[in-house]
């Protein structure tokens, strides 16, 4: 097959290759069910060209896909913590935001904004101090 074949190409002919192996199993069907009824093989002629479902060859590998890295869990806050502080680099330097839920900012730990980055997620006391570092960057 092509290699220069569009996704869409692909899938038309593929598609096709599989309603011919479907209509070549029906065949095959028919010529076993008539061998039967006469209790000998019929002289049927094999196919002109090799059929792809007698060929045994090895099949490609699929290549492994490197594996996302995870973002580390930012837990829950505990009994006296009252939010979150996350601090960010920016263009224009380092920003503090103090928050009650951290789930805005969960995806941000692994995929970033381009000019935004958390350098570290810390929970909040009741007078707004830093109870517990969860996070910082390596």
């Amino acid at each position: 097959m092509p290699t220069n074949m569009s996704i869409d190409e692909l899938v038309a002919v593929n598609s096709l290759l599989i309603e011919r192996e479907t209509c070549l199993a029906d065949l095959s069907h028919i010529e076993t069910t008539i061998s039967d009824i006469l209790g000998q093989l019929y002289p049927f002629e094999d196919p002109a060209v090799e059929l792809p479902s007698n060929k045994k060859g090895k099949r490609a590998k699929a290549t492994k896909q490197p594996k996302a890295k995870a973002a580390p869990k930012i837990r829950r806050l505990k009994d006296g913590e009252t939010g979150y502080r996350v601090t960010l680099t920016e263009k224009c330097g380092a920003k503090t935001h103090d928050l009650l839920d951290f789930a805005p900012f969960q995806k941000l730990l692994v995929n970033p904004l381009p000019h935004h980055r958390i350098q570290s997620v810390a929970t909040l006391d009741d007078t707004l101090n830093v109870a517990d570092t969860l996070y910082e960057t390596p």
